[in-house]
């Protein structure tokens, strides 16, 4: 329950964040998971929850992007982590409009959009969980669709030049 309340508030922090804490678009380097992530040309690096890793945002369309990962004690625990985050955005009223296996930047993954439709003006939650070494990762955009296609090979882009250090 706990976890589902973190994502349900990261979900609202981030459905409603009006702006953003500049920072120079610099990669992000996360030395717990061994990660360099880059941000998008024209995005702004921002302040996201406690479990984000990178997060990022576009001001003049309020896209976002944020990368959430989680150490794993067996890889069995990552369906846990994915399902709670799904289940969290269904319970939110969000409608899942498709899912697919999908591979972005030579990483294997699976890909979902949820829509949501509020006063006229759809969201599109755009996922791509996968798992590496021993973590699991969300890589979550916001979007409106009417700017989705604008703005997916930025959220692509993100996925595609993480930069993982070697396990050891």
């Amino acid at each position: 329950m706990k976890f589902a309340r973190f994502f349900s508030t990261v979900l609202i922090a981030l459905l409603f964040a009006s702006s953003a804490v500049a920072q120079d678009a610099q990669p992000i380097e996360n030395e717990e998971f061994g990660v360099t992530i880059t941000p998008p040309a024209k995005w702004e690096v921002t302040q996201g929850n406690d479990k984000a890793v990178a997060s990022f945002k576009h001001k003049p369309s309020q896209s976002q992007i944020e990368v959430v990962g989680t150490k794993l004690m067996t890889p069995d625990v990552a369906d846990v982590f994915f399902k709670t985050f799904h289940k969290t955005l269904t319970e939110s009223n969000f409608e899942q409009a498709s899912q697919k296996e999908a591979t972005i930047g030579g990483i294997e993954g699976t890909q979902t959009i949820y829509k949501f439709t509020h006063s006229g003006v759809t969201l599109e939650v755009v996922i791509f969980q996968f798992i590496k070494d021993s973590s699991a990762w969300l890589a979550v955009g916001y979007m409106q669709d009417t700017e989705k296609a604008e703005y997916m090979d930025d959220f692509t882009s993100v996925i595609e030049n993480m930069k993982f250090a070697k396990a050891e």
